[in-house]
């Protein structure tokens, strides 16, 4: 029987711990680190920031005058000569075209809040991506912690069945209870190929975000923090309407169409344009020459296309306020929901350290005690030890939630959450 379980044993082989397989050579790696580099790095940041670029000339654009005419002209050329001094007149001209009173100033105000826009989704991608980076973080943190304590659940699965073993060879358990830990240990080397699956993925997604190759090394990463959060949902939400980048659109947004709907009424006064030239007679007297020329906005067949667009832009206006009223509403359930969240997700890491893991390494450690005394089965000591296991991985994936809750957070205030609004508690290692 020994020489048939060491044969079942052998063939149950691990896969390659993802902490070895993603750390590698690489160098340690903070959360902050990874933000920063994914600000710096990212390639969607960075075309967002070329794009506002380009909307930074708008403004100085329309604060300038069009550029002038100059145009020259041949009086009465005779039909029957390709001389040109039988011409009687040449005209020389510069024609200049002057916007009505306002209409530059207006229209760069317009330019500015298109500027304004531009920058603010740089600042609202850049939210999403931290946040996207954080999230990632703790799925490659949470599934590293999974590994490590699969490993060291195939540890002690290895020493159960050395202690079924024995106790089979004199006879005081069946042959099942020595297939036992062999079983579980093969469930366990499913789960690990999950995980193993699941760091990788979670790895790639932050190396991406980071703008490195999907399978470069990530080093090691700082350990998790409990995490209590001292602000209420009220001032976060408060907080999330004065800073959101969401709501700081809409209202540019309500700007824009108030600025644009300024650039319209100001049609309905009228351009300028003058000309000055200078009149070379051959056979006479050279003259100057000047035209100066008015647009009429009020005419009939005009007027009623200028008022059309200012109902349209009045419109718009109105909708951009209601769009404003939506976005806040939006934002302030996006608060509650990711503080309900983090809330929920630290109160069971704190419940999951405090009670139910100390409790459940003492039933542990009791039953393995029973056991090797005859005085439990060995299904009840494994079902113990298949619940210590997922005390351990619930308490990291409840740091992972918390983790992923706040990132949401920060991104429904618009803002990193400071050391006034949460409280960092460092744990230690969970065994």
């Amino acid at each position: 029987m020994r020489v048939f379980r060491s044969a079942v044993l052998s063939c149950v082989v691990l896969p390659a711990s993802i902490v070895a397989a993603q750390s590698g050579p690489a160098p340690p790696l903070s959360l902050s680190q990874a933000v920063n580099e994914a600000i710096e790095r990212n390639p969607e940041l960075l075309a967002l920031r070329a794009q506002a670029g380009v909307h930074r000339t708008g403004p100085e654009q329309q604060r300038s005058l069009p550029p002038p005419m100059l145009e020259a002209q041949a009086w009465q050329w005779p039909v029957n000569t390709l001389n040109p001094a039988r011409t009687d007149m040449f005209m020389f001209m510069l024609t200049q075209d002057l916007p009505g009173r306002g209409k530059r100033a207006t229209r760069a105000a317009l330019a500015e809040k298109d500027v304004g826009l531009a920058e603010n989704a740089v600042v609202a991608r850049t939210r999403e991506i931290v946040a996207q980076v954080k999230v990632a973080y703790a799925d490659v943190y949470v599934a590293r912690k999974a590994d490590e304590i699969d490993r060291s659940a195939a540890d002690l699965l290895r020493e159960l069945a050395d202690v079924a073993q024995a106790k089979y060879e004199t006879g005081r358990i069946s042959q099942q209870d020595v297939l036992k830990p062999i079983v579980e240990l093969s469930h366990l080397h499913e789960e690990l190929i999950k995980i193993t699956q699941q760091g990788s993925a979670a790895r790639a997604r932050l190396n991406a975000l980071m703008h490195r190759r999907p399978d470069d090394p990530i080093g090691e990463l700082a350990e998790a923090k409990e995490m209590d959060l001292t602000a209420s949902s009220r001032e976060l939400q408060d907080l999330a309407v004065q800073q959101h980048p969401e709501l700081r659109a809409a209202r540019l947004r309500v700007d824009r169409a108030g600025a644009a709907l300024a650039v319209t009424r100001l049609e309905r006064k009228p351009d300028f344009s003058i000309q000055g030239g200078y009149m070379l007679l051959p056979r006479d007297t050279d003259a100057w020459t000047g035209r100066i020329g008015i647009t009429w906005p009020g005419a009939p067949w005009a007027k009623k296309g200028i008022a059309a667009r200012v109902a349209q832009d009045t419109a718009s206006v109105a909708a951009s306020m209601a769009d404003e009223a939506v976005v806040e509403n939006a934002v302030r359930l996006a608060v509650e929901d990711a503080y309900v969240r983090a809330k929920s997700a630290q109160q069971r890491a704190a419940l999951l350290r405090t009670t139910i893991l100390p409790q459940s390494q003492q039933t542990l450690d009791i039953s393995r005690i029973a056991y090797q005394a005859n005085k439990v089965e060995f299904l009840a000591m494994l079902d113990n030890q298949r619940m210590l296991l997922d005390a351990r991985l619930s308490y990291y994936r409840a740091l992972a939630e918390q983790d992923q809750a706040l990132a949401d957070l920060e991104r429904a205030i618009g803002g990193d959450l400071t050391t006034a609004i949460v409280k960092l508690t460092s744990v230690g290692e969970v065994k």
